[in-house]
């Protein structure tokens, strides 16, 4: 196996008391990684370690191959994360921008984006001046910009009501498939993981470990009807027994 992420034995504490115990995990690379557990997990906080925004207290983590604007970050507090004095589309194309690229290259770049995310709002409005969900949208156009070979994403889906947020999943796949960026995030939504990842991390309660791996083998793209097999349910009941158990529910 070709890992993109490796976690060994990761500790992390929060007011002088353990969050992580030993936590470990591995993620390949051009695959896509849920983290699913208990509310207060950590889940958030593995993201702003491996990321660099938080420190560990030990252990080790590797991010494979890294390079300078390869990385992308859809926070859980998107709307803070974009830039109220910028227009949407000047928050879109800022990882573009500071890059030096051209204007051409720019639109280009945000057409092509916006035509596969099928969004129809307008650029030239601020972020202030879009819904919740519209905002989110932003955000997610903004971190794919760069075709990061590594995407962090932080409940991505959270401002979006279900219609919206099953268009989302399915234009994230057909990015996925076609760019094949190692993609972790985290999800408090059952369905939502299992229809995006093909590993499932199921964490405990504090003082966190990986309680379970669950592989999920079902092809991409799927689709509506994926979401209606005998296998997805399956699938989605394991996570759900996994859960109960790391939740002592």
């Amino acid at each position: 196996m070709n890992n993109a992420i490796s976690i060994q034995n990761l500790q992390k504490k929060v007011n002088g008391v353990d969050l992580y115990s030993n936590l470990s995990l591995e993620a390949e690379k051009g695959g896509i990684t849920a983290i699913f557990g208990p509310n207060g997990c950590g889940k958030s906080t593995l993201l702003n370690v491996l990321s660099g925004l938080a420190k560990q207290d030990g252990g080790e983590y590797h991010l494979s191959n890294l390079q300078r604007f390869h990385f992308s970050y859809i926070f859980q507090n998107y709307r803070e994360s974009l830039l109220p004095w910028r227009t949407n589309f000047d928050n879109i194309s800022f990882p573009l921008q500071i890059r030096g690229k051209d204007k051409a290259f720019i639109q280009k770049k945000i057409d092509t984006l916006m035509s596969l995310f099928k969004t129809d709002f307008d650029l030239q409005r601020h972020p202030f001046e879009l819904s919740g969900g519209q905002q989110q949208v932003v955000a997610f156009l903004r971190s794919l910009a760069n075709e990061p070979t590594f995407l962090f994403m932080d409940e991505p889906f959270s401002a979006l009501d279900y219609e919206n947020s099953l268009r989302m999943r399915e234009s994230i796949q057909t990015y996925y498939m076609e760019h094949k960026p190692t993609i972790l995030f985290v999800s408090h939504d059952i369905e939502e993981a299992v229809h995006l990842a093909d590993q499932i991390v199921v964490l405990s309660k504090r003082p966190t470990t990986v309680a379970e791996i669950i592989k999920n083998p079902l092809p991409y793209p799927r689709t509506l009807v994926t979401l209606n097999s005998e296998e997805f349910h399956q699938i989605k009941n394991r996570v759900l027994i996994a859960f109960q158990k790391a939740a002592k529910l």
